[in-house]
This record gives structure tokens, C-alpha cells and sequence, in this order.
């Protein structure tokens, strides 16, 4: 299905979502589109302010603030926190559509100032894929590294949790600088260094404003571009962000669908990323290279390793081998340079990419990592020829299962490697297997390419073939005696020097990772009829002819 939105979002802005610049800022207006049974309904800022108005006897306020202010003066700080918790329906609310398709999106850092635990709630429910979110409501959580184990999100103004940390008053809002400089200078870099996208957000809370006045005195016309993600929006409310510095993305619907509208766009959003992330990859090795070159819909052959890294060097010399000589490419995350910000980008990129994953889950970084590829495995492609990710997830002998391989077929090892262990055998076995399985598919993948004028595409999924189908005929050793595998040069050499290769000469082998050369390391063009020579003697050889 063609996207309907991708279209209103401008080109730079697509860009810096791919290469992961973007500083989502979510509002109150995002959690409109949360579950409530009817005929609740989730408040606006300004119904807030009327219910908590009406409770107060002969007082008109002035705005928002002033009534939040006066109820508070009126009646203390724990009735305002108990009736905020009433009315934001803290006990029964539940995420909705929008929510679920903006936690697919792989942020490290997403900020907010709405004061529920939606956001919370929804990275919760995607714990199959451990995608756990890190609240960040003080200052002194600011120096802790969670690494690559989730989503930080800076809640600005506190949470109905934390009571003296939430900033709903009048006072809360003019001390908020003095109060917590801190956050204030850490949400100055992000907006410097960052794209801020604001969803559901009207950019009219006085502190923000401030520390983004800031920003754009200090940096003038440098100062980043901003946007808003906005469904419908009236002119008014376009002329007010552009008065402060902020481009609307206005998608077409209607506002009671506005959760559905942006539900969509979310979707598409990540669809986009994903399809174009590869380039910003770029892997060590020339193998996984070839392979993100590929168009996302390609028949892979990457197998990605998610190990911790005492055991990733047993894991290169003595595993990856068996992957290569199974015909798979083997990589792990430290071998690929992010040429993006987001570690989340990343990982998701290389699981996205990846035919098979083998995932040792014994760490905290590798059972997220686990938990995301298993909830990519169960995601159905719109594409027709992508396979469905294969998980080996790897477990340490007599210790307690993680909760995310509760009826997954998973592998032990033992707690110390082994070249000699049956555990290097087994792996051995199953990367064997699963070729097999996906044989019939990679065989015909680069004449489905050309046909589909993907000619790049086409000469570098031919030569991955003949590489590995000579790699099956050449190298045809117990797996206990597999070391480091040839060259593409070496192998070719021997498979003419043993008569392996009988209808095709030296001068056209070399012609040919002469333009599979061209195609991995330049953007130079590749034209139909050198691509069908390729394709068609590669055919040849393997007897697909």
C-alpha cells in the first residue's frame, strides 16, 4: 500500500530520522489518542484547568496556570496531585494505536512534559522486544549510562510520582530554571545537537520557551531546524509555531482521528527508516557490506552475532567460520561505524538487514537484543520475498531462563568455550540446516533482481551466490577442521585450478569482481548488460540454466 503521509515530511527532516537526529518532545495532545472506556475521555490542558476551576468558589481565573495555582493554594499540593490523578484517569487508561507505532520508532532519548505513564505503559507492553524505557525525573539520573538497554525518557516536568518534582504551578514553572539548571542545560544540548520534533506538544509551557529562546538567540541562524507534527492544523495555530521557530508537518484528516493519523504516519515513518538506514551503516569488513548494499526487500545472507564482549573473540574464531561456510556473512555490531547518533538505530538497522541472528543472551545489552529480534521474527513483511528473521537465542548451562525464551527453542553452552564442545557442533549443524531451507530462495534472488532492473543489486547478489555455492563444493570439511575462509580471489582460483569451474574462463571470473567490485565501492552505474552477464554466467556455472 502506497504511504499517505510521507509525502508532508520535508526531505532534511526524513534524513535525520534515518540517520537518528531526531529529539521527539511529546505533549499533551499525544495522549488524546490514549484507551479509556467510554465515555471518559482524556483531558486537554485547558479542561484541566476548567474541572479544577469549578471546584474553586468565587474565582475566575485567568488561564490555565492560574487556575492549577489557585487550586493548589486553595486546597494544597496532595489534593491537586489526587485530583490531577483523577482526571488524567491514571488507574484505568491504557495506550492507544499512536502510542504502540511511536514505541516501534528506535529513539535512545525521547523527551516529554506530560505528567502520565503512557509512554511507560507502552514501551512496557513491548517487552517481548525488552525495549524497557528509562524515566529520567532528577537530576541526578542524568549521569547514569544505560547503554544500549532502552529508551531515556526525560520527563521535563516531573510525574504524578514524584510530587515535588512535578511542574504544574505558576511557581513550579518560574523556579524551574534556578531549580533545575541541570535539566535545563542537558535539554539545551539535545536541541542544539538534535532535530526537535514536537508531537501533541503547543510549545507554550514558559520554561521550555525560554531554553529554546535561548538556543536560537545564541546560534541565530544556526540554530537547527525544528518541526511539529500537527493533523489538521488551523492557520492560526501554523502562523503561532512558525512565529517561534517551528515548521508544521500538517497531515490531512480530521481531528477525531487524529490518533489514527498519526498511528499511520508513525508506521510509515519507521517503514522509511528502515528502508533507507542501510547506508549509514558501515561495517569493517567488506562481506556485511555488500550485504546492507542490498534493497531492503533482498534475500540477505547477513548473520548477526549478539554476544558480550568476553566471549565475541571465541565467537569470531571459531563460529563465525561456520556461518561463512554455510554460506551466511557474519557480523557483530562493533564490526559496523553508525554514521548516525542512535545505538537504537543501529541495532534495529542490522536486525532489520539480518537473515539470521544468533543472540547469546547472558548479558542485560543481549537479552534486549534478544527480546528485539524475537519481536521482529514474529513480524509479518508486507514484502514478498523477505523471510522472516531466524533467532538462534544462546543461554548459559544451569542458569535460570529469561523470561523472553518461555517457549522459544533456544541452545546452552557451557560457562567456559570450547572449540571442542558440542555446543560449536550444534551451531554448526543448524547453520547447515537453515541454508538449506533458504537455498531455493538466494538461488534465484539475482535474476529476480535484474528482472526488477535492480542491476547494482543484481551482480552483487549473483557473486554472494557463486561465492557461497563454491564455498559448499570447495570447502566441504567436518566442522571441527573449518578455519578462516578464503578469499573471493582464492576461491575462485582454486575452483579453476580443480576443474570445479569448467564453462567460464580466468579473463571473465576476473571481469566480473571487477564490476561486483564497482558496485560494493563506488556509485558509479551499472548497466543492464553487464549485470545479465553476470547473472546469466553465474547461472550457467551453477547449472540454473
Amino acid at each position: 500500500m502506497a504511504p499517505k503521509y510521507l509525502s508532508y515530511f520535508p526531505k532534511p527532516l526524513l534524513d535525520d530520522l534515518v540517520s537518528g537526529r531526531w529529539l521527539p518532545v511529546i505533549g499533551a495532545g499525544m495522549s488524546l489518542n490514549a484507551v479509556l472506556p467510554p465515555p471518559a475521555k482524556m483531558p486537554l490542558w485547558s479542561d484541566l484547568s476548567k474541572s479544577l476551576a469549578d471546584e474553586l468558589q468565587d474565582y475566575s481565573p485567568t488561564g490555565v496556570l492560574d487556575a492549577i495555582s489557585a487550586y493548589e493554594h486553595e486546597f494544597g499540593r496532595t489534593r491537586l496531585i489526587e485530583r490531577l490523578a483523577d482526571l488524567l484517569h491514571l488507574d484505568k487508561v491504557r495506550p492507544g494505536p499512536a502510542h504502540r507505532e511511536f514505541c516501534t520508532l528506535p529513539f535512545d532519548i525521547v523527551c516529554t512534559t506530560n505528567f502520565d505513564f503512557l509512554l511507560e505503559k507502552q514501551y512496557d507492553l513491548e517487552r517481548q522486544d525488552n525495549r524497557s524505557v528509562h524515566p529520567v525525573v532528577d537530576e541526578d539520573q542524568l549521569s547514569i549510562n544505560i547503554g544500549a538497554t532502552g529508551i531515556l525518557l526525560l520527563k521535563l516536568h516531573g510525574d504524578l510520582r514524584h510530587p515535588k518534582r512535578l511542574v504544574v504551578t505558576e511557581a513550579d514553572y518560574d523556579g524551574f530554571l534556578s531549580n533545575y539548571p541541570l535539566i535545563a542545560t542537558y535539554l539545551a544540548n539535545l536541541l542544539i545537537t538534535k532535530t526537535a520534533v514536537f508531537i501533541g506538544y503547543s510549545l507554550d509551557d514558559p520554561d521550555f520557551r525560554q531554553i529554546w529562546h535561548v538556543v536560537a538567540s545564541r546560534l541565530g541562524k544556526t540554530r537547527r531546524m525544528a518541526y511539529a507534527i500537527v493533523v489538521n492544523a488551523r492557520p492560526g495555530d501554523i502562523a503561532r509555531f512558525e512565529r517561534r521557530g517551528v515548521k508544521v508537518v500538517n497531515l490531512p484528516g480530521t481531528r477525531d482521528r487524529y490518533g489514527e493519523v498519526l498511528a499511520d504516519a508513525f508506521a510509515e515513518l519507521r517503514e522509511y527508516r528502515r528502508e533507507h538506514a542501510g547506508p549509514t551503516l558501515k561495517p569493517t569488513d567488506e562481506k556485511p557490506l555488500e550485504q546492507l548494499l542490498l534493497p531492503r526487500d533482498a534475500m540477505s545472507r547477513l548473520c548477526l552475532f549478539a554476544t558480550p564482549l568476553d566471549v565475541l573473540p571465541f565467537y569470531k574464531q571459531y563460529i563465525f567460520p561456520l556461518a561463512e561456510a554455510a554460506g551466511f556473512v557474519p557480523v557483530a555490531a562493533s564490526d559496523v561505524v553508525n554514521l548516525g547518533e542512535s545505538v537504537s538505530a543501529k541495532i534495529d538497522t542490522l536486525i532489520d538487514r539480518a537473515a539470521v541472528m544468533v543472540v547469546d543472551a547472558t548479558t542485560r545489552n543481549t537479552e534486549f537484543e534478544l527480546g528485539l529480534a524475537l519481536g521482529r521474527a514474529k513480524e509479518v513483511s508486507t514484502r514478498p520475498n523477505r523471510q522472516p528473521l531466524h533467532v538462534i537465542p544462546v543461554v548459559v548451562e544451569s542458569t535460570e531462563l529469561p523470561d523472553t525464551l518461555r517457549g522459544v527453542i533456544y541452545m546452552r553452552r557451557p560457562v567456559v568455550l570450547s572449540e571442542d564442545s558440542d555446543f560449536v557442533g550444534r551451531l554448526a549443524v543448524t547453520f547447515a540446516h537453515l541454508a538449506q531451507e533458504m537455498g531455493h530462495v538466494q538461488k534465484i534472488e539475482p535474476r529476480r533482481l535484474f528482472d526488477a532492473k535492480e542491476y547494482r543489486a543484481a551482480v552483487i547478489a549473483a557473486m554472494s551466490l557463486l561465492e557461497a555455492e563454491l564455498r559448499q563444493r570447495l570447502e566441504k570439511e567436518p566442522w571441527e577442521n573449518v578455519e578462516r575462509a578464503m578469499s573471493l580471489r582464492q576461491l575462485f582460483l582454486r575452483a579453476i585450478r580443480l576443474d570445479r569451474i569448467t564453462n567460464v574462463t580466468e579473463d571473465q571470473i576476473s571481469n566480473w569482481m571487477k564490476l561486483r567490485n564497482t558496485a560494493v565501492h563506488t556509485a558509479l552505474p551499472v548497466g543492464r548488460n553487464e549485470a545479465k552477464a553476470v547473472v546469466e554466467g553465474v547461472e550457467r556455472i551453477l547449472g540454473l540454466r
